[in-house]
């Protein structure tokens, strides 16, 4: 399910960039920093937006979230390790205001699904290793906006984009996870085309 996904998101991020290349359009990808539940989780960004106007565009984003913890018991050597990632693409559109020359803010309203695994491991006091993985998909959205600072005739930085995210509730291995809501901060590289 993961693969299908993923290929989807990059297919709709194909269509995006080609199919509005004649008014131009741009693609991003950064670092990103998700609070989720209460944990902060780190990842990545990237999106397509095709401009359909000067100020209008459609982006599809595709972003991926993961933390990871291990507790060992000194005492008698059990080793447990868990990690949990979001896997999540959305799409939508994009309003950009041009402030001059170098400068120009957005805001957009993105929606989609995310899938959310978690991986947990146990091993010592002699016995195997044992491992259990599972996963779950729900809905998701964004709404939140940024700017972009030129640096070149077609590369920009965005040093901030805030988001505010919501995960509606999954169920992994028959627990639901339930509603979440959160802010996520990205900043990276545009190229514009």
């Amino acid at each position: 399910m993961t693969r299908r996904l993923v290929l989807s998101g990059m297919m709709m991020l194909v269509f995006a960039a080609s199919a509005f290349s004649q008014k131009g359009g741009e693609v991003f990808g950064g670092y990103s920093y998700q609070r989720t539940a209460g944990t902060g989780l780190n990842g990545f960004s990237g999106s397509v937006t095709g401009n359909m106007s000067s100020w209008l565009g459609i982006t599809g984003e595709i972003s991926h979230h993961s933390y990871g913890t291990s507790v060992v018991d000194s005492f008698s050597g059990l080793s447990v390790n868990a990690d949990t990632g979001i896997l999540a693409f959305r799409v939508g559109p994009k309003f950009t205001k041009r402030m001059n020359d170098t400068a120009s803010v957005f805001v957009h309203t993105l929606v989609g699904g995310y899938r959310a695994s978690v991986n947990v491991e146990t091993s010592g006091m002699d016995l195997p290793t044992v491992a259990v993985n599972a996963s779950g998909t729900g809905f998701t959205s964004a709404f939140g906006g940024g700017f972009d600072v030129r640096v070149a005739p077609r590369i920009a930085v965005r040093p901030v984009q805030m988001d505010w995210v919501h995960l509606r509730s999954a169920s992994i291995a028959g627990q639901d996870l339930g509603n979440s809501n959160a802010f996520r901060y990205t900043g990276g590289i545009v190229i514009r085309f």
